[in-house]
C-alpha cells in the first residue's frame, strides 16, 4: 500500500481482501464479547467505503460520453449501477459529492469515517448556507441521531435565510404531488409544498391517526407508524369528501375507517400551533432574535402566519402577551400550559424514543411533592416510559431541551450480578415503600379529604377534624396514630 495519493489498484487489492473475510465471516460463532466491537468496527468501515463512493462520485461528470441534460442522467445511472441504488439515491450523492468538494472541513470528517452518507448530506446542505455553522454542526452529528441531525441543520439553514418570505414563495411555486405505480403495481406518491402547508396537511391527520392505533392495537395487529398513518390519510380524506357531498358509502367507511371507531377525535392536538413574538406579529417581520416558529416544522415567515389567521385549527402561543409558565397550585395543566407544551413538541421526552401518539402529560416532579403545575417541570411521555416512570424503576432529569432518563437507586434492585428474582422483586418493594412515604409526608403537611364509611371528612393533622357539608353530623371518626388520632370524638 502507497502512502501518496490513492490508486485504483489499491482499492482493487482491498475488496479481494474484503471478499475474502466476508466468505470467512460466520455470525453465530463470534463469542458474545466481540460482537459489540466488530459492529462498530464494521460500520465505520461502511462508513469509510460510503464516504470514499461519495467523494468521488461527482468525477462521473467527467467520463459522461452525453451533453446537456443526457449527460446528467447517464451520470445518475452510472452512479445507481455502482452503488445499487435508485437513481433518486444516486442524485443525491451526486449532490453531497459537488457540495463536498466545496467544503473540505465536512470532507475530512468524511475522510476519517466520522459521517455517514446520509449525515454528510445534511451537513453539508446546512453548511452551504450557513458556513460559520459548520463546526457546530460536525459536532451535533457525533452526539444526535440522524434523524434529530436533520432537525438541526434545518434550523440553522432556515436561520440563516435572508428572506424567509421569498424562500415560501419559491416552495409555492414549486409544490407538486406526484403519483406512480411501481413495476408490481405498488402505489407511491410524493408530496411537497411550503412548510405551513404541510403542518396543514399533518394536523388534519393527527386526529385520526390516535384513532387507527387504537383500532389496530385492540385487532391485535402490531405494524408500522407509517401504516398507521396511511389508514390516517385515507380516513381524513374519506371524511373530507363525506362533507362535501353530504353522503358517505358503507362500503367506503367500512375499508378507510379503523373498526369500532367514531368519527370524534381523539384528545391528542389536532390543531396547528405558532409561537410568534407579539412584536413580530404586529409588525409584520420576525427580525433576528424573534420567533415566528410551527410546531414541527420550524421557522417561516410572518406572512405565513397571517394567511393561517382565519384557520380555526390553529392556535397560538404569542410571546411576552400570556406567560403560560407561571405555577399554580392545581395539578391539572391549563389550557395555555398545554398549548405551550404542545408548541414545544409533540414528542416523547425521554432520550431517543421518537413516540409521537398517545402521549401523557407528566409531571417531572411529583404534584405531591411539589404542589406546583410548573410549564418547565411538564413533559410529554408515551404509555411505555410514562409506566415505567408511574412503577418507580426510572425518573426524568434535567430542563426542557435536556432531558435525561435515568435508573432509580433503590438498592437491591440495582446492584450488579443478581440472577435470580429477589433483587427485582424487593427493589420493586422498596420503591413502593419510598412512593408510599413521599405520598404520607405531603398528605401530613396539608389537608385532606377523605371518606369513613361512606361519607366524606376533612382532616387537617394541625387542627383536628371537620365533617364536609355532606357529612351525617352524627358520623364518628376513628383517629390513628399515625397522623396525631388518639380517641373517638363526636363530630356531631
Amino acid at each position: 500500500m502507497g502512502t501518496g495519493v490513492l490508486e485504483a489498484a489499491e482499492v482493487t487489492h482491498l475488496v479481494g481482501v474484503m471478499q475474502r473475510l466476508a466468505a470467512r465471516l460466520d455470525p453465530d460463532s463470534i463469542p458474545d464479547v466481540e460482537v459489540g466491537g466488530l459492529l462498530t468496527d464494521l460500520g465505520q468501515l461502511a462508513r469509510l467505503a460510503e464516504g470514499m463512493t461519495t467523494l468521488l462520485a461527482r468525477r462521473a461528470f467527467d467520463t459522461a460520453t452525453a451533453t446537456g441534460p443526457a449527460a446528467s442522467r447517464e451520470v445518475r445511472e452510472q452512479v445507481a449501477a455502482a452503488t445499487g441504488t435508485t437513481v433518486r439515491q444516486a442524485a443525491t450523492r451526486l449532490e453531497t459529492s459537488i457540495r463536498l468538494g466545496e467544503n473540505q472541513q465536512v470532507a475530512a470528517a468524511v475522510r476519517a469515517g466520522s459521517l455517514s452518507t446520509a449525515q454528510a448530506d445534511a451537513v453539508t446542505d446546512a453548511a452551504a448556507a450557513a458556513p460559520d455553522m459548520t463546526g457546530m454542526l460536525l459536532a451535533a452529528a457525533q452526539t444526535q441521531s440522524v434523524q434529530d441531525l436533520k432537525r438541526t441543520c434545518r434550523d440553522a439553514r432556515v436561520a440563516a435565510d435572508p428572506d424567509l418570505a421569498a424562500t415560501r414563495r419559491r416552495h409555492h411555486r414549486d409544490r407538486c404531488f406526484r403519483a406512480w405505480s411501481e413495476s408490481d403495481g405498488e402505489w407511491k406518491a410524493y408530496l411537497s409544498g411550503p412548510a405551513d402547508a404541510g403542518a396543514r396537511i399533518e394536523a388534519a391527520i393527527r386526529g385520526v391517526h390516535d384513532q387507527v392505533f387504537k383500532a389496530a392495537h385492540a385487532e391485535g395487529r402490531r405494524e408500522q407508524d407509517a401504516a398507521y398513518r396511511f389508514d390516517a390519510l385515507l380516513a381524513t380524506l374519506a371524511g373530507a369528501a363525506t362533507d362535501a357531498d353530504g353522503t358517505h358509502s358503507d362500503d367506503v367507511q367500512s375499508r378507510q375507517q379503523p373498526s369500532g371507531s367514531s368519527r370524534r377525535l381523539s384528545g391528542r392536538q389536532t390543531k396547528v400551533i405558532v409561537t410568534i413574538d407579539a412584536a413580530a406579529l404586529k409588525r409584520g417581520e420576525a427580525q433576528p432574535g424573534e420567533r415566528c416558529e410551527i410546531a414541527g416544522v420550524g421557522q417561516v415567515p410572518v406572512d405565513a402566519v397571517r394567511e393561517l389567521i382565519p384557520d380555526a385549527h390553529l392556535a397560538y402561543v404569542i410571546r411576552n402577551a400570556v406567560d403560560a409558565s407561571v405555577a399554580h397550585v392545581g395539578r391539572q395543566v391549563t389550557a395555555h400550559q398545554r398549548t405551550a407544551l404542545e408548541a414545544r413538541g409533540y414528542e416523547c421526552e425521554v432520550p431517543g424514543c421518537r413516540a409521537t401518539h398517545l402521549l401523557e402529560i407528566d409531571h417531572v416532579t411529583e404534584w405531591a411533592i411539589s404542589k406546583q403545575t410548573r410549564l418547565d417541570q411538564l413533559a410529554w411521555l408515551c404509555r411505555h416510559h410514562h409506566r415505567d416512570k408511574t412503577r418507580g424503576d426510572h425518573r426524568l432529569t434535567g430542563p426542557p431541551g435536556g432531558r435525561r432518563w435515568v435508573t432509580t437507586d433503590s438498592g437491591v434492585a440495582d446492584r450488579p450480578g443478581r440472577t435470580d428474582g429477589l433483587g427485582a422483586g424487593l427493589g420493586s418493594l422498596l420503591r413502593t415503600r419510598d412512593r408510599l412515604l413521599k405520598i404520607a409526608r405531603s398528605y401530613a403537611e396539608q389537608p385532606w379529604i377523605g371518606q369513613w364509611r361512606g361519607h366524606p371528612v376533612r382532616c387537617d393533622p394541625h387542627g383536628g377534624y371537620t365533617p364536609s357539608s355532606a357529612e351525617r353530623p352524627s358520623a364518628r371518626l376513628a383517629h390513628a396514630g399515625a397522623h396525631g388520632w388518639t380517641s373517638v370524638s363526636d363530630l356531631a
